[in-house]
C-alpha cells in the first residue's frame, strides 16, 4: 500500500507514525497539494491529504478513516485505541479534540498566508485562536502522566504530540508562552520514539 501526501501536514503524519509502529508496510509518495493541485484532486476528489492507497487500487481519505482501517487491520491486540469501554471512548475524545484543534489552527493559518492583507478578517482569526487554545487547555488539563491516558501509550498521544509540533513550526504563537507544559513534554517524549523520529516534521 502507499501513503500519499507530505508530513508537513500533520494529518497524513499522523498516519504515517502509525504505520510504522503498527509495522504495517508502506511506499510514500511525498504529495503537495498546494504544489500540485492536479495530482491532488487524481487521488482524492476533494483534493486533500492524507491518502492511502492500498494493493487492489482503492483509496481511502481522510485520516480518521485511514487510521480506522488501519486498527481493523492490525487488530485489537496491536490497535494504539483501546478496543471498549471507557478507555476507548476517552481516546477518541482526545483525538477528536487534538483534530479539531488542528482544523482551527490550520484555518487560521490560512487566514492570513492565504489572503491579501487587506482581506484578513481579523475577529474571526481571534475567534479560531480561541477554539485552539480552548482545545489545548482540555488537553493540558488531562491527568498527569507519562502519557494522556497515563502509562498506555495511544493513538490519542500520536494525534497531540503532531499537533504540537504543527503548531511549533507553523503557528508558534499558540504556544509560545510555555502555558501547556505537559504537552509540551509529551511532544517531547513522542518525538523521541523510533516512529516519530521516521516520519519527522517537514519544513513549510
Amino acid at each position: 500500500m502507499k501513503l500519499i501526501g507530505r508530513n508537513l501536514s500533520p494529518y497524513t503524519r499522523r498516519v504515517a507514525i502509525a504505520m510504522t509502529l503498527l509495522d504495517v508496510p508502506h511506499e510514500r509518495e511525498y504529495l503537495s497539494v498546494t504544489a500540485d493541485p492536479a495530482r491532488g484532486l487524481q487521488v482524492n476528489p476533494v483534493g486533500r491529504v492524507p491518502v492511502l492507497e492500498l494493493d487492489d487500487g482503492d483509496r481511502l481519505i481522510e485520516s480518521g478513516a485511514i487510521l480506522d482501517y488501519l486498527m481493523e487491520l492490525v487488530g485489537p491486540a496491536k490497535s494504539p485505541v483501546p478496543p471498549h469501554g471507557k478507555a476507548r471512548r476517552d481516546c477518541l475524545r482526545l483525538m477528536a479534540i487534538a483534530s479539531g484543534v488542528l482544523d482551527k489552527a490550520v484555518a487560521a493559518i490560512y487566514e492570513v498566508r492565504r489572503r491579501p492583507a487587506e482581506k484578513v478578517h481579523g475577529p474571526w482569526r481571534e475567534h479560531l485562536l480561541r477554539q485552539v487554545e480552548g482545545g489545548l487547555s482540555a488537553l493540558n488539563d488531562q491527568p498527569q502522566g507519562p502519557w494522556l491516558q497515563g502509562e498506555h501509550f495511544s493513538m490519542a498521544d500520536i494525534s497531540v504530540a503532531v499537533t504540537m509540533s504543527f503548531l511549533h513550526v507553523m503557528l508558534k504563537e499558540s504556544v509560545a508562552d510555555g502555558r501547556y507544559g505537559h504537552l509540551e513534554g509529551l511532544r517531547d517524549r513522542a518525538e523521541a520514539l523510533p516512529a516519530f523520529r521516521a516520519h519527522p516534521l517537514e519544513n513549510p
